[in-house]
């Protein structure tokens, strides 16, 4: 599989722009190897799922980060371009949430949705759910474990974890001004688990 067939299908472009044409084209290329041989010997842990996240939301931005640092840049400034990237896949999500905050009964509706929805597209094979409140002003849960945290561990680059964890508060924020969502930490960010609070307003 090649890094073109993800969403992070504009990322071509994205280095054409940062680094210029000879520069941009050799990094694009070393991010695809290295993307196509992480996703060769993943484990996906026999699960439609956990390929979903994996191959198109996970190993990109990581393949892109791991191509930047080969190039000598410094992990600071190599974060900085990868979130530039993953913020634009994160478009799509925002624009889903600020269509349910338009919604009459809005954060009614996600409270029906949110465990189900959590059960489908975070299943216990890859984060453990713990469920604190769900209820007429809060829903209130924690993940214990997280793939994107394991995969970011188990290949050196626990730092990366916090870019996709802000694409939440973004995509999230979108909710306003029906729904509130907060939290306190992430496990990426060394908290003991990631907490979401999702509040009616």
């Amino acid at each position: 599989m090649r890094i073109n067939e993800t969403p992070f299908v504009f990322l071509f472009d994205g280095c054409i722009r940062e680094f210029g044409e000879e520069k941009g084209r050799k990094i694009y290329q070393e991010t695809d190897d290295i993307f196509s041989e992480l996703e060769a010997e993943a484990d996906y842990k026999d699960n439609a799922v956990i390929r979903e996240h994996i191959q198109m939301k996970l190993l990109p931005p990581m393949a892109y980060y791991k191509a930047l640092l080969f190039e000598g840049f410094d992990k600071d400034v190599s974060l900085d371009l990868v979130r530039k990237e993953t913020q634009k896949t994160a478009a799509e999500k925002k624009a889903a949430m600020a269509k349910m905050a338009r919604l009459p009964f809005a954060y009614s509706i996600y409270r029906m949705c949110v465990k189900k929805f959590m059960t489908k597209n975070f299943p216990a094979v890859g984060w453990e759910t713990e469920w604190v409140r769900c209820d007429g002003n809060e829903i209130h849960f924690n993940l214990h474990s997280c793939i994107y945290w394991d995969m970011c561990r188990k290949y050196d680059c626990p730092e990366l974890c916090t870019v996709y964890c802000e694409n939440d508060d973004i995509s999230f924020s979108e909710l306003l001004p029906k729904i509130q969502f907060e939290r306190s930490g992430t496990l990426g960010n060394g908290a003991v688990y990631c907490d979401f609070h999702f509040s009616k307003e």
